[in-house]
């Protein structure tokens, strides 16, 4: 018993070792070398190329794609463009970390992610991210963890991107990545927790194939071509020709005065030639269209590259309208969310899970990083709602509507702009005035006593409003949404009640409005 607790000692010392040394680390002018240039991009031949993508299509991984991979990104400025783009859509969203359950220990461990992953600000977590989306041009993408063990609770001390050209997947079955050897053809596992390695699914088949630069190197070419022949054509067609013309009695002297005029007119804005001998300036009628072409040529080969990148082109092209950017844009924003889907189930599992595996045990369920966008609140359409109902009732909190404005409440001696306006308060009435108001206060109050009796004498008639009456009007206001559903629900609540209570209702309602009529006419 003793021998074996000392065996796992012995392991966990090993692997806390093993955690805090690197393992893919850079060895100059060897198969891991760190430094690269534009050798193999600049010697490319389309010969070359497809024997290339030949052996990534096989299921082999090349260094030298991985390298043109690479290149192309620094060296094709619209590729590198929208590729950021994509990358951006996804390190641009918001970060959280969702408890496994609502129990107080799984809320530990989600708060513990959170510190020591998330907000962990010398591992740099938003970097790591970006490292990771470098997959989608390249098929996977590799980032070592530097485990920091010195501590009770071990967490990433920092995360380094490592050159894919450092590795390959493995010769049996091709989906298994490894680490090269230095100097030999031999591949080296990788350590167990110790690397987050991002393989996005781009499509079915192998990995290293699903990667954007496979298909995006073959018009990578062909925008080369073209544009090195766009200015060879602009170097040889775009200035106009320039043609000397000598007298056949010109000396050898003054031929070469003009041979020299005529190559140094294109710099300067001036040249000292022989008299008798004349310099002419043709321009290139067929030049402007010539050169369309190869413009053209490039222009579309952006096109098909921001369809394989994006998924689309409106949101690139500046001839777009508004609302056609605005539904591409829609599009985008459905492959960054898979993109964030695959980032975040590639953290989970190969960042998250040892982690909480190190520090709290195995766990039937686990904490997951979430990457989401917020929903975004229509500001306007918010306010002009409460600018509509506010009138027929609607009460809102201003401390809602601050925060939705992005406000905060002032304090008392702050200056403030806008608020109720405020009310006046009523006139006194003129003292020499108060016996008259008192007097048409007296008139109004036997007006009001004058129908008060005509009521008392017919009281008997009087149907007074029931809790019948009562509940039919509760449940019209109730079911309403305006005033005109209000009438159908009363008239169809009130089809209910027997014809004489309505006539008896009718009948007094018609007499008391004459009776008040008169009393006021009278008046």
């Amino acid at each position: 018993m003793v021998e074996d607790k000392e065996k796992d000692e012995i392991e966990t010392q090993t692997g806390k070792k093993q955690l805090g040394k690197e393992q893919a680390f850079a060895v100059p002018y060897t198969n891991r070398t760190p430094w690269a240039d534009f050798s193999l991009l600049n010697r490319l031949s389309p010969e070359r190329l497809a024997s290339i993508l030949r052996d990534v299509r096989s299921g082999e991984c090349p260094a030298e794609y991985l390298e043109l991979a690479q290149d192309m990104e620094m060296r094709d400025l619209h590729y590198r463009s929208v590729l950021s783009t994509r990358k951006d859509a996804v390190c641009g969203l918001e970060i959280k970390v969702e408890p496994a359950s609502d129990d107080k220990r799984d809320m530990e461990i989600a708060q513990a992610v959170e510190n020591d992953i998330i907000r962990n600000k010398k591992a740099r977590f938003i970097p790591l991210v970006r490292d990771m989306l470098d997959a989608l041009a390249k098929g996977f993408s590799v980032c070592e963890i530097d485990w920091n063990t010195s501590y009770k609770l071990w967490k990433p001390r920092k995360y380094a991107w490592k050159d894919p050209r450092w590795f390959q997947y493995d010769k049996e079955t091709g989906q298994t990545l490894m680490l090269r050897d230095e100097l030999t053809t031999e591949l080296h596992p990788l350590l167990p927790n110790k690397f987050i390695i991002h393989e996005p699914h781009l499509i079915s088949g192998t990995q290293i194939a699903g990667g954007l630069a496979l298909p995006a190197l073959f018009y990578f070419m062909l925008k080369s071509y073209d544009v090195t022949s766009w200015a060879a054509f602009i170097d040889r067609y775009g200035f106009p020709i320039r043609l000397g013309k000598y007298s056949r009695k010109a000396t050898k002297d003054d031929i070469t005065t003009l041979r020299r005029a005529v190559a140094s007119i294109g710099a300067d804005f001036g040249a000292v030639i022989p008299e008798g001998a004349t310099i002419e300036i043709i321009e290139s009628k067929t030049s402007g269209e010539n050169s369309d072409a190869y413009q053209k040529m490039a222009t579309w080969i952006d096109k098909q590259i921001s369809k394989l990148v994006l998924g689309q082109t409106m949101t690139t092209d500046d001839g777009s309208s508004r609302a056609q950017g605005e539904v591409h844009e829609e599009v985008r924003q459905d492959i960054a969310a898979a993109d964030a889907l695959a980032v975040a189930d590639t953290l989970n599992s190969m960042l998250v899970v040892p982690y909480v595996n190190f520090n709290f045990g195995e766990q039937e369920r686990y904490p997951e990083i979430i990457l989401y966008k917020p929903d975004e609140q229509n500001i306007e359409q918010v306010v002009n709602a409460i600018e509509k109902l506010a009138p027929h009732g609607l009460t809102v909190k201003a401390d809602e509507v601050r925060s939705l404005l992005g406000l905060s409440k002032p304090e008392d001696d702050d200056e403030i702009i806008g608020g109720r306006m405020p009310v006046s308060a009523p006139e006194e009435p003129d003292l020499n005035s108060k016996k008259e108001l008192n007097a048409a206060s007296a008139g109004k109050q036997s007006d009001s006593s004058f129908v008060s009796d005509i009521e008392a004498d017919y009281s008997g008639d009087l149907v007074p409003i029931s809790d019948e009456i009562a509940e039919v009007l509760e449940k019209a206001a109730d079911k309403a949404t305006d005033f005109d559903s209000f009438k159908a629900e009363l008239l169809r609540l009130s089809s209910e009640w027997s014809a004489d209570k309505i006539a008896d209702l009718m009948a007094i309602a018609f007499f008391s409005a004459r009776a008040k009529g008169d009393n006021n006419f009278a008046g």
